[in-house]
């Protein structure tokens, strides 16, 4: 029994665990990406005039769209230079994305007095070596490539440089926050000579509307012209591979599960051989062999049962107490402890596959060997007659 609550334990630990990691990476890539994207089925650019906000806004489950432009540039600041995206997005795109959120130094402002501001990520004002200032703003060049021209040949006059004040730092997480530059869309068409044309838009969607059934209505909107991209496809690797360690973890706590079940296995047979003349005596007084099997039988599904239930309730006070207290803590991470979610459909899933794989190995086990002890009783039965 401590064996099976053991293991039953582990199993909802690691599985409460990845769902934590899961609903995390959900968080953070919920702040940064919108629930669905419209992108272009080939090339880079979708022009402004396929995009008819209107339109898309009258799609019941939509709150919001917003046009965007993603291009790489050239940062600089105080003679320390870095790589970057800028990503351009339209002034309401705080009103339906939790990017303000995530600032953590500063403001998300875009705009001030129809001055253009940028919001960079944590990595690259580390980079830059950027602090943020009450006394003075923060000036930071953004030198991007001419559509057309080759740097190799027309080298500075290959850029378009500007220069722009720095109002916020946000942090998502160490990959977006070393990438992304966040500017208003008229600085970015102005900076990449893009007057007509967009990168992508995204469309924010109310919670829980049916995103397959606005996908289905965008893509009768956009004719063919453009696809459309939920936030898991465009971040379809991790959450694949979350999803394929949480099962992988899972199966080799189930194949060590299976191990354990030789203790099980181990406590019958020893019971069996230690009641070998009860079983005699039993069937000489006419209990058959199915009713000396339903005995034992019965007491491999008791171990089971209460191995599985106590490794439940261990389970899930390890987890409340992961939740309530942050027993082990995440250094460095996206939080603060490690993330914990207990779904209980995984703890029934996990209860019935402990209860029936020991059962099945109890069955088994027990009919052979009480079949063989009844058999032998019956022959030395009919010795003795």
């Amino acid at each position: 029994m401590v064996v099976v609550a053991f293991i039953t334990a582990a199993m909802i630990v690691v599985l409460s665990a990845f769902n934590g990691i899961d609903e995390l990476v959900k968080s953070i890539f919920s702040n940064f990406d919108a629930p669905l994207t419209v992108v272009p089925i080939e090339g880079k650019f979708l022009p402004d005039s396929l995009i008819q906000d209107e339109s898309i806004l009258r799609i019941d489950g939509v709150v919001g769209v917003s046009r965007v432009i993603e291009e790489d540039v050239r940062l600089s600041h105080d003679n320390r230079y870095a790589i970057a995206t800028i990503k351009g997005v339209e002034a309401n795109y705080a009103q339906f994305s939790p990017i303000d959120t995530a600032i953590v130094d500063g403001n998300y402002l875009l705009e001030l007095d129809s001055l253009p501001l940028a919001v960079v990520g944590s990595g690259i004002q580390m980079e830059l070596d950027m602090p943020l200032r009450d006394y003075a703003p923060t000036i930071m060049e953004i030198a991007a490539p001419i559509r057309g021209r080759r740097i190799s040949e027309f080298r500075e006059e290959a850029f378009n440089q500007e220069q722009i004040a720095v109002s916020g730092v946000f942090a998502v997480n160490a990959e977006l926050d070393a990438k992304y530059v966040m500017v208003p869309l008229r600085f970015a068409r102005e900076l990449f000579s893009m007057p007509d044309v967009v990168s992508s838009v995204d469309v924010f969607t109310r919670e829980g509307a049916d995103l397959t059934v606005i996908t289905a209505a965008l893509k009768t909107q956009m004719n063919g012209m453009a696809k459309i991209v939920s936030r898991e496809e465009k971040n379809a690797l991790i959450y694949k591979t979350n999803a394929s360690e949480k099962w992988i973890t899972f199966l080799i706590l189930l194949f060590i599960f299976l191990i354990g079940c030789f203790n099980i296995i181990a406590s019958l047979t020893m019971l069996i051989i230690e009641k070998k003349q009860d079983i005699m005596t039993m069937n000489t007084m006419g209990i058959d062999t199915r009713g000396i099997q339903r005995i034992f039988i019965y007491e491999g599904l008791l171990i089971n049962l209460v191995g599985a239930l106590f490794g439940a309730i261990l389970g899930l006070l390890l987890c409340w107490a992961q939740q309530r207290y942050g027993l082990i803590e995440m250094t460095g991470g996206a939080v603060d402890n490690y993330p914990i979610k207990v779904k209980f459909l995984d703890v029934a899933g996990i209860l019935s596959v402990v209860v029936v794989l020991g059962a099945l190995f109890s069955t088994f086990l027990v009919r052979t060997l009480v079949r063989r002890f009844a058999h032998n009783a019956m022959m030395q039965t009919d010795t003795v007659s």
